[in-house]
C-alpha cells in the first residue's frame, strides 16, 4: 500500500512521516518547490516537487496512492495574509480532494485544527459538537471552511477529519510553537498572557492521525490534543526544561491592544509576515480555549501523553539543528509518559 502526505515539511507532518515510516508505509511526499525541507533528511521517502493549488501535480502525486493523508497548509493570522490563506487552505484541499477521488483514493485524512471548535473552560472543555465561536482569525475561517469541504460526500473516496490543538515538538521551523520555545529558551519572554489552551506532543498527534487512518469513522470528527494548561503553565515548563526562569509578568491587556493596532497598521503597508503580532490573533491569548479529545480516546484509542515530552524534543532538535544555543545544557524533568 502507498501512502502520500502532503505538508510533510511541516511540524505535524515531519513527526507523521517518521510514524509511517517506523510502520513500514512506503511513503510519498508532495514538497512546493522551494520549500525548507529540513524536517525531512535522511528519510527515505519519495519526493515529488508539486503544490497543492496544482492539478497537475496533484495528479502525478496520487499517481498508484492507496491512502493519503492531508497536512498542508498555511498558518498565519493577519488580515494581510487572508487571501493567502484561502487560496491554500480551503482551494488547496478542494484540489486535492478532487485529485484524491478521481486517483480512486480509497481513505483520505484531513488535518483540520482544533480552532474549528468551540472554545471551551477547564470545567466544560469544548468537544467535536461545540459550536464553533462567532468571532476568529482569518487562520481559523480558512480551517472551518476547508473542514466542510472535507466533510462532503466525496463518493467512493472516505474522508476523516482530525483536528490537532497547539503542537509542540521536534521539527518544526516557522510554527507558532516553534517561536514560543525559541523564544522561552532564549530568555527574551518574560511576560505571559493570562489565557489558556489545549496543547500536545506532535509525535503524539502523528499517531492519533495513524489511528484516524486505521479506525476513524467516514465523515467524522477528532479532537486529538493533550494537556489542557493556562499559558502561564504551559511557557512554565518550557523554561523549566531548558533552565530558565519563568515568565512572571502577565502581559495587560491595553499592552497587548496597542501591539496588535500597530501591527495591523504595519500589515496594511507590508507583504511582510508579520506572524503573531496582530489584533486577531493576540486577542485570542487573553481566552480559554480548552477542549476534550475524549472522543478520540474513546472511538481511536489515543493516548496523549504530557505535552513536557513534545517541548523536550523541540529543544533537543533545535540544538541539534543550531538553531538554539548548544552552551545551555537542558534540564529535563518531570514525566512523560503515557499514564499506566
Amino acid at each position: 500500500m502507498r501512502t502520500l502526505l502532503t505538508g510533510a515539511t511541516g511540524l505535524i507532518g515531519a513527526n507523521l512521516a517518521r510514524r509511517l515510516l517506523r510502520e513500514g508505509e512506503r511513503l510519498r511526499t508532495l514538497v512546493p518547490p522551494g520549500s525548507e525541507a529540513r524536517a525531512l533528511a535522511g528519510l527515505d521517502v519519495e519526493q515529488v516537487r508539486g503544490d497543492i493549488r496544482d492539478a497537475h501535480s496533484l495528479a502525478k502525486a496520487m499517481a498508484g496512492i492507496t491512502t493519503v493523508f492531508h497536512a498542508a497548509g498555511r498558518v498565519r493570522f493577519d488580515d494581510a495574509g487572508r487571501l493567502l490563506l484561502w487560496t491554500i487552505n480551503v482551494e488547496g484541499t478542494r484540489q486535492v480532494l478532487q485529485a484524491a477521488r478521481t486517483a480512486r483514493v480509497r481513505r483520505l485524512v484531513h488535518v483540520s485544527s482544533s480552532v474549528t471548535v468551540g472554545q471551551g473552560t477547564l470545567d466544560d472543555p469544548a468537544t467535536e459538537e461545540s459550536a464553533p465561536p462567532t468571532d476568529g482569525t482569518p487562520y481559523a475561517e480558512s480551517k472551518r471552511a476547508a473542514e466542510a469541504l472535507a466533510l462532503q460526500d466525496w463518493g467512493p473516496l472516505e474522508v476523516v477529519v482530525c483536528n490537532p490543538t497547539f503542537v509542540v515538538g521536534a521539527f518544526g521551523t516557522g510554527t507558532t510553537s516553534a517561536e514560543v520555545v525559541r523564544l522561552v529558551a532564549s530568555g527574551l519572554l518574560v511576560t505571559y498572557p493570562p489565557g489558556g489552551s489545549n496543547f500536545a506532543s506532535a509525535d503524539d498527534v502523528a499517531e492519533g492521525l495513524m489511528l484516524a487512518m486505521q479506525r476513524g469513522r467516514q465523515g467524522e470528527r477528532y479532537l486529538l490534543g493533550g494537556e489542557n494548561l493556562t499559558y502561564q503553565e504551559l511557557l512554565g515548563q518550557i523554561a523549566e526544561e531548558c533552565g530558565q526562569p519563568p515568565p512572571r509578568l502577565p502581559f495587560p491587556a491595553w499592552a497587548a491592544r496597542g501591539l496588535g493596532r500597530s501591527g495591523d497598521l504595519l500589515g496594511k503597508l507590508t507583504a511582510d509576515r508579520l506572524g503573531w503580532v496582530n489584533s486577531h490573533f493576540l486577542r485570542q491569548l487573553y481566552l480559554p480555549a480548552y477542549v476534550s479529545s475524549v472522543k478520540a480516546q474513546r472511538m481511536l484509542g489515543y493516548r496523549p501523553r504530557p505535552v513536557r515530552r513534545g517541548i523536550r524534543e523541540a529543544l533537543r532538535w533545535y540544538q541539534e539543528e543550531g538553531l538554539l544555543s548548544r552552551d545551555r545544557p537542558l534540564t529535563p524533568r518531570g514525566v512523560v509518559e503515557r499514564p499506566g
